[in-house]
């Protein structure tokens, strides 16, 4: 597992934790106002996944998760940063939110597949075609596919309570 930033030609605000063989990649953005996780990797990873985040933002809260989708790959780390950062807010694709209301393994494929994820809550819903102020406002996110690196804007619809 390794990180890496300006020095893999990316700005300084970007920094991606490099994960193994099927395994998601993170990328965390370092923004003047809020700092962003893109993807949290495996639970079974997940202490890993808060050390290093906490290695890179010193004593700076992590504001914000961003789930691509909900694989176990993507998000096993979430509750272990919503413990460790409890003011976190926590954005997932909108299709998927109904089984993490209901916890519902089997429509989120833990259980057909395998895998392990520790109970997470979610704050937002990213909407499809959702774009997303990330770093220094270099993130373009649309939920199901790959964050890109270009100048953008974002809101992603908060959760009624």
């Amino acid at each position: 597992m390794r990180h890496s930033s300006a020095s893999a030609g990316l700005p300084a605000d970007v920094v991606v934790f490099e994960r193994g063989w099927l395994s998601s990649n993170n990328v965390l953005f370092l923004g003047g106002e809020e700092t962003a996780l893109v993807d949290t990797g495996y639970a079974t990873h997940a202490e890993q996944t808060v050390a290093l985040v906490e290695s890179v933002l010193g004593g700076r809260p992590l504001d914000r998760i961003l789930n691509t989708h909900l694989h176990s790959d993507h998000c096993g780390g979430n509750a272990a940063l919503q413990a460790h950062y409890p003011s976190i807010r926590t954005d997932i694709p909108p299709g998927e939110a109904s089984f993490v209301e209901s916890w519902d393994q089997q429509g989120l494929s833990f259980l057909a597949t395998g895998q392990t994820c520790p109970r997470f809550v979610f704050t937002g819903l990213l909407q499809p075609g959702a774009e997303c102020v990330l770093g220094a406002g270099l993130g373009r996110f649309t939920p199901r596919r790959a964050t890109i690196l270009t100048p953008s804007f974002c809101s992603s619809q908060e959760r009624e309570r």
